[in-house]
Order: structure tokens, then C-alpha cells, then sequence
């Protein structure tokens, strides 16, 4: 019979030092401690003072680290990447971790678990059906599952039982949408509360789709046009006339708050516009689940890009979607910027490797170190990014920059935060 568990091992302290070996930075724990300011004569670093691994990230990793701990010989698996990271997933990987889906998968499969295996939930979640595949399996469940995308998953829940079609505001193929619009239809073994009846959902990416959906509910729409530009972003057997009588409004976690706000206000206007006010009101349910860490993020890159800067870079994982909107906010203030996976990008002061949302891959640009004599570079970075990444490109900065040895030294293994964070020899 499977078991499952969501709450530690009590192996915390156990883990910590060699989560803190793999994943901690004392050079961002001193620019942190120094009201996230570094100062190298040839060089500024600026650091939001929100940045990298929010609580959901820290506590999978924990449980990761913790599950090793806890069945030393046992197969560890996860269904997924834990969180959108390659440094995490590749720390994991060597714990011993294998993946059933995803890019990190190797092949194994379902039918070849049993009763003595463990399967390792990851942040965003796991669609229902995969869930009670796993049950039938037998294997032992710990849930990393973050505490935000579970209390969307409620709200998601809601609407489905008081029979309001689920408009979801994220990407459709993000294994967070995925696990989310699941539990709409189908009921989660490991969730109070069953749904009686399968609830329709649609899935918006962006303002554009928004006003679509919205030229549909006026009736200003082509139906079939409609459902052309939404294929693969609705339930099964989605009657847009019939489903979109009655919507509850949510989003992926890590959308940017502005967008979604916009979202709910295009679409609350187009209800206004053809049933009134009051009609609206009835018709149509919003939420505020955007994720507080994510909030906390944007607000926090939003303070430091009205600081004087010449570059930001944001480090993270290429498919992490808050990592990507943080970039965004700092494109939307025609700032050069540039969103890189890690120190490994920075090949030069000619060169450097990003990612480049429009191409959706990486690419090359050339001539990018800022032509100021003494620049300064913004440093954010993205909720499941540890502080050891954001360190590393902090250090190969200041070797871009021409740092002495001496400096080089000291960022390698900064004195105690009481040391001034100014360090120019």
C-alpha cells in the first residue's frame, strides 16, 4: 500500500551543512549584510533586496536532502524536475535522484516501481492521473509540493464544485498549469473534498489571449477562430459558449502580478459589458494567488531598477518563468539586461551566452560588458536560484572588471559581514 508524507523527517539539522556546502555563498551572505551593495573600485554590484531560493524552493530541497537521509538505500525518484534549475537538479541527481519525466528522465518508467521505491513530489506539483498511477504502484510519496501553488489548487477546487470554469493565467505546458487545471477535474486522492463533476478550464498566456477570451464573451468573437488560437489550452470537450458562462479567475504562481491583475480587469469588463454590473458580479470570481515571494521579487528588482544602473543580469534557470519575468521588468525600463543559467555564461567581456524569450533559445551577444569606466551591474535572480550560483557570477564579475588578486581573494572567501563592504586595493 503507498504511503505518503508531507511534513520533514525531522532530519533537518542532520542535512543542513551539506545543504549549506552545495547551495550557500558567504560572498552573497556579505553583500547581503551590507545593504546589498559591493563597491571594487573598478566595479559596483547591486543586489535586489529580495533574490533567489523563496521558502517553497528551500523546503523541497530540504525534504530532498532529508529523503536521501532517511532511505540511504532505497531508489529515490521525482517526476519531474524538483524545481526549474539545473544546479539544483544536478546536486540532486548526484544524491542519487532519477527522473521518471522531463528533460533529466532516463528511461525508467512506472510499471517498473514498487512498494520499496520513493517518489519525491516536486514545488510545482504533480498532475492528478500521475498521482494515482503512483498510488496503484504502492511507492512511498514525500510531497515538496509549495504551500502557494497548493492554496491555488483549493481555490482551483472551488470553483469546480460550484460549477465556475477555471481561467487560468500561466503556460499552458508549465508543470505547475498542468498539476493545477488537473485538480479541476479530477479528485486528488491526498485533498478533503471531492468534485462531483469534471469542471471545464481555459489557460491564458498573456494580455492578447485575455482579449480574445474577452471579444468571445461579448460575442465580438469567430468561434471557430477562437478555438483555433486556444487548441491545447482548454479542458476536453470545451464548449466556449456554455463554459464561459461562469468563470473563477487564478494563475500560475509565478506570473508578474501586474500582468495578471491586468488579466482579471480585461476580463471582468468584458462581463460588465454584457450582463452589468450586478450580473458580473455573479458571473465571475477572481483570486489573488500570485505567490508572495514571486511578489516580493518583482517589487524588490522594481526598487533597485530605480537605482542608477548600467546592466542587470537575472540568474536562473532558462525554464523557470518567474526568473524569465524578472527580466522582463527590467526590459519594460529599456535597461540592458540579460538572463543567463549561470557563471558559465559569461565568457567574456566580448561574450556572453542568454536566453532569449523571443527565440525561445539560447543565443550569443557580443559587445555587452557596459562602456562606462566604472559600471554598475544589478544581480537578481529567480526563486529557485541558490546562492552559490548568484556568488559565482558576482566573482566572475569582478575578474571582467579587472579586479586585483587581492580583491579576487577576498570574494573568493570574504571576512565576517562586520568587515566593510567596501574593498578596493
Amino acid at each position: 500500500m503507498s504511503s505518503f508524507r508531507r511534513t520533514s523527517f525531522g532530519l533537518k539539522q542532520v542535512v543542513r551543512p551539506r545543504i549549506e556546502q552545495a547551495f550557500a555563498s558567504l560572498l552573497v551572505d556579505h553583500i547581503r549584510a551590507h545593504d546589498f551593495a559591493l563597491d571594487l573600485g573598478h566595479l559596483g554590484i547591486r543586489l535586489p533586496h529580495s533574490f533567489g531560493l523563496c521558502h517553497g524552493v528551500e523546503r523541497a530541497i530540504q525534504l530532498a536532502f532529508e529523503t536521501r537521509q532517511r532511505f540511504p538505500e532505497a531508489r529515490l525518484f521525482l517526476t519531474d524536475e524538483i524545481v526549474h534549475n539545473p544546479a539544483v537538479n544536478g546536486k540532486l541527481r548526484k544524491l542519487g535522484y532519477r527522473y521518471l519525466g522531463g528533460r533529466y528522465a532516463d528511461g525508467i518508467t512506472l510499471q517498473e516501481l514498487g512498494a520499496e521505491d520513493v517518489v519525491l513530489l516536486p514545488a510545482f506539483g504533480v498532475e492528478t492521473p500521475l498521482l494515482d498511477a503512483l498510488q496503484a504502484r504502492g511507492v512511498q510519496m514525500v510531497d515538496a509540493v509549495c504551500g502557494e501553488v497548493m492554496l491555488v489548487w483549493k481555490r482551483v477546487r472551488e470553483y469546480a464544485r460550484e460549477g465556475y470554469t477555471t481561467v487560468i493565467h500561466g503556460a499552458p505546458r508549465h508543470q505547475e498549469t498542468r498539476a493545477t487545471v488537473s485538480r479541476a477535474q479530477h479528485d486528488d486522492p491526498f485533498l478533503r473534498h471531492a468534485i462531483e463533476t469534471p469542471a471545464a478550464w481555459i489557460v491564458v498566456r498573456d494580455l492578447a489571449d485575455a482579449e480574445r477570451l474577452a471579444e468571445h464573451v461579448v460575442g465580438a468573437a469567430d468561434g471557430a477562430e477562437f478555438m483555433a488560437r486556444f487548441q491545447g489550452c482548454t479542458s476536453p470537450g470545451f464548449r466556449a459558449h456554455a463554459d464561459l458562462e461562469r468563470i473563477g479567475i487564478a494563475n500560475q504562481t509565478t506570473m508578474l502580478a501586474g500582468e495578471t491583475l491586468a488579466v482579471q480587469g480585461i476580463l471582468r469588463r468584458a462581463y460588465v459589458q454584457r450582463y452589468g454590473e450586478a450580473g458580473a458580479d455573479a458571473r465571475v470570481r477572481l483570486a489573488d494567488t500570485v505567490c508572495s515571494a514571486t511578489q516580493d521579487r518583482q517589487d524588490a528588482l522594481i526598487e533597485l531598477l530605480g537605482q542608477p544602473l548600467n546592466l542587470l543580469l537575472v540568474v536562473g534557470g532558462y525554464n523557470s518563468a518567474n526568473t524569465g519575468h524578472l527580466l522582463e521588468l527590467a526590459q519594460s525600463q529599456r535597461l540592458p539586461a540579460f538572463h543567463v543559467e549561470g557563471v558559465e555564461c559569461l565568457e567574456g567581456e566580448d561574450r556572453i551566452r542568454h536566453w532569449s524569450g523571443a527565440l525561445q533559445r539560447e543565443v550569443q551577444t557580443f559587445g555587452w560588458w557596459p562602456q562606462q569606466a566604472r559600471p554598475t551591474i544589478g544581480v537578481a535572480a529567480g526563486a529557485s536560484t541558490p546562492d552559490a550560483r548568484i556568488g559565482e557570477v558576482v566573482l566572475r564579475l569582478a575578474e571582467l572588471a579587472g579586479c586585483s588578486p587581492t580583491q579576487l581573494q577576498f570574494l573568493s572567501s570574504p571576512a565576517a559581514p562586520s568587515r566593510p563592504a567596501t574593498v578596493v586595493h
